[in-house]
């Protein structure tokens, strides 16, 4: 007679005594990687919290040198506006200063040209002229300058007439050598510039017989 044992053997106990076993170190894995990823996270959380302290501390910095930049700039554009007003009115007082010199010197300056044709004419005389550059030009040219014995007497002025500075002057010579004379002296002035002779022309006196030189001279008075 053929028995069969419908129990469980000894191993199959012992599988199903040890199956449930296994249960808990499952757990405890899956309780493992939970705390690692939330100590990842608390770190993680911990460092974006350090970085935005950081930056809020930058960001502060930034700022407050930024308000300090817009204060200097707004005290140079005060400054700044300042300088130009002031640069503008001593421009206009330049301005105003040369215009007072051009009517000083309109105003003194047909008195200084008539008196310098007096010194011209006038023994002793001679042109305004500095005394270096006359001797300067004596010793490369020994007839440079001009004739300080002269007789100013033979030559004499009937005309003179200055407008905006060009000037005309008219008289009359006893020789041709009298009128280069007095050309030389006007031409070495310093108060003369430009100087040119026109024409000369020879009259005689119907009374006296004299003959004289007439002459026509233009030139420009410095003032």
């Amino acid at each position: 007679m053929i028995r069969i044992n419908l129990l469980p053997t000894d191993r199959r106990k012992r599988a199903r005594r040890v199956a449930p076993s296994a249960l808990p170190s499952s757990d405890l894995s899956l309780s493992a990687w939970g705390a690692v990823y939330g100590g990842a996270i608390v770190v993680w959380l911990a460092v974006l919290g350090v970085l935005y302290f950081v930056q809020s501390a930058d960001l502060e910095t930034i700022a407050e040198e930024n308000k300090t930049l817009e204060a200097r700039r707004n005290e140079l554009q005060v400054k700044t506006s300042g300088l130009v007003e002031v640069e503008g009115r001593l421009e206009k007082s330049r301005r105003l200063e040369q215009v007072v010199q051009e009517l000083e010197r309109a105003r003194r300056g047909p008195t200084r040209a008539v008196m310098e044709l007096s010194k011209l004419l006038s023994n002793p005389g001679g042109p305004t002229i500095d005394p270096e550059e006359l001797q300067r030009m004596r010793q490369d040219n020994p007839l440079a300058g001009y004739n300080e014995s002269w007789d100013v007497r033979r030559l004499w002025l009937t005309r003179f007439e200055e407008i905006e500075r060009e000037c005309k002057i008219a008289g009359m010579g006893r020789s041709n050598d009298d009128v280069a004379e007095f050309l030389r002296r006007l031409t070495l002035s310093e108060i003369y510039e430009d100087v040119t002779l026109q024409r000369t022309r020879t009259t005689v006196d119907a009374e006296t017989s004299l003959r004289t030189v007439g002459f026509d001279i233009t030139c420009r008075v410095k003032y």
